[in-house]
């Protein structure tokens, strides 16, 4: 029997969210898609997560389960000394992921620790 054949196709959803807050929402027009927000409620995040569970259509209920959870994020606006830094440690990633393979590359990164200024 071959699995694969039963599985459904995935679909893909491109979410972006701007410095502003305002959130885009990308995919397929067979896609539908329930945006919710959870209030802000200092001290009684469980509270604040109560009220938006209820305010959910019940279509969507079922899928604010923790194993349904896919990705998550943050609508905290995205510095560019914070985006650099993540270029940065993709490239470091890779010379490291090269040090198995040759030694030439950790004076790669020595070179690259001496340069570095945040």
């Amino acid at each position: 029997m071959n699995i694969a054949k039963n599985r459904p196709s995935r679909q893909a959803v491109l979410i972006l969210s701007h410095g502003d807050g305002h959130i885009e929402i990308f995919g397929e027009k067979n896609i539908d898609i329930y945006l919710a927000r959870i209030p802000h409620c200092p001290g009684s995040e469980a509270l604040a997560e109560d009220v938006a569970e209820l305010a959910i259509p019940r279509r969507y209920r079922d899928l604010y389960r923790a194993d349904r959870l896919r990705a998550t994020g943050s609508t905290r606006p995205l510095l560019p000394s914070v985006m650099a830094r993540a270029v940065q440690a993709k490239e470091d990633i890779v010379v490291l992921n090269r040090l198995g393979a040759d030694t030439p590359a950790l004076e790669e990164v020595r070179k690259k620790a001496m340069v570095r200024k945040w």
